[in-house]
């Protein structure tokens, strides 16, 4: 990439800073690159990024977690987003990516804030609600790599157990990251500059999330699921000042 010495520098603070909170969190990575490195790199070719360092994030870290996985919820929400997925890669084509960005960080920011007030679902937790659950996934996955939100907004609303959280969240990752990569390999999105971008951003990668998991060791509960509350709400408005400034 054409980068400055400046641009460069700020993409290395992005990347490291991301990996560190998905090696904490178990999520956040996709949407800091989406939201950080947009403004120095085509949209389109950071969502690519974004999706192919969170698969080799969640290689680096699923022998850790396997056993704490909820395969019943990762089934459930796989089967959403393999329905959502192609919608959302369609509208990465078609539609501009700040646009669908706009969409998603109103929602995500919505429903994080009901966290952080204290909001608790209470509907009914069966298959169908999980599946949806995959598919609104989906379809921000594939138009933004921002599909972990949704899943994150959703299970930190509920009761589940913070290393099962965790855990299948980075299984679902995995899942629908590959598969997201597949659909777009389909449209014709990766290009050699994209595979360039990748291996020069895995050593970066690896130190954060390296980082991250010592974190996690670390850190209770409580403060897990703080900081992932404010995460979110942190990351919707940088998405929302970055669309209001696009479109002033």
């Amino acid at each position: 990439m054409d980068l400055s010495i400046a641009q460069l520098s700020y993409a290395v603070c992005v990347l490291l800073l991301a990996s560190i909170v998905r090696g904490l969190t178990g999520f956040g990575f996709s949407a800091i690159i989406v939201t950080g490195l947009s403004l120095v790199v085509a949209p389109a070719q950071t969502v690519m990024l974004a999706l192919f360092l969170e698969i080799i994030a969640s290689v680096r870290m699923l022998p850790s977690t396997w056993k704490n996985i909820n395969y019943k919820l990762l089934a459930a929400l796989c089967v959403g987003t393999a329905v959502g997925t192609p919608v959302g890669v369609s509208l990465l084509v078609l539609l501009s990516p700040d646009v669908i960005r706009l969409i998603i960080s109103c929602t995500v920011l919505i429903f994080a804030v009901l966290i952080w007030r204290g909001f608790k679902y209470t509907g009914k937790r069966n298959v169908g609600v999980d599946c949806f659950v995959g598919l609104v996934s989906g379809v921000c996955n594939g138009a933004a790599a921002l599909g972990g939100l949704p899943v994150v907004t959703f299970l930190l609303s509920t009761e589940a157990a913070v290393v099962a959280t965790r855990a299948t969240l980075i299984a679902v990752f995995f899942c629908t990251d590959v598969y997201a990569l597949l659909v777009a390999g389909g449209h014709g999105i990766i290009t050699s500059q994209t595979l360039v971008n990748v291996a020069c951003s895995i050593p970066l990668l690896l130190i954060g999330v390296a980082v991250g998991q010592k974190l996690f060791s670390v850190a209770s509960p409580a403060v897990f699921k703080k900081v992932a509350v404010f995460l979110l709400i942190g990351l919707s408005c940088v998405g929302l000042i970055k669309s209001c400034i696009t479109f002033l």
